[in-house]
């Protein structure tokens, strides 16, 4: 989706096999350098967060726990209001119920349907 350096997953996560797959069928839909890994997240298996590769503010946090098949729960984040403490803006919680929905969901909040 965008043009630029290479970037990587971390392919050493120790996640859940669920989130792995989820990461994979993203790529596959995406494109290879369509998001980064931001793991605020370690402690929990089965959760990740994915940050727009030019703006990691723009935030998509992926959580498994619970869910069957493709399933996800999906939270979004902007960047913090100005003069705000906390450290983003909620933009929506979404339930995906397929990697389709899911990719699509990533693509609007980054934008990508936008992009030249």
């Amino acid at each position: 989706m965008l043009g630029g350096t290479t970037r990587t997953v971390n392919t050493q996560l120790q996640k859940d096999p669920s989130i792995i797959r989820v990461l994979d069928g993203l790529r596959a839909r995406l494109g290879q350098q369509s998001f980064d890994v931001v793991d605020h997240w370690e402690a929990d298996s089965c959760a990740v967060g994915l940050a727009r590769p030019d703006n990691h503010s723009v935030l998509v946090y992926i959580s498994t726990s619970g869910q069957v098949d493709e399933r996800c729960s999906v939270s979004l984040e902007l960047p913090p209001q100005p003069g705000s403490d906390i450290p983003y803006t909620a933009a929506g919680d979404h339930d995906a119920a397929s990697l389709d929905e899911l990719a699509e969901i990533i693509r609007r909040h980054f934008q990508y349907d936008r992009a030249a």
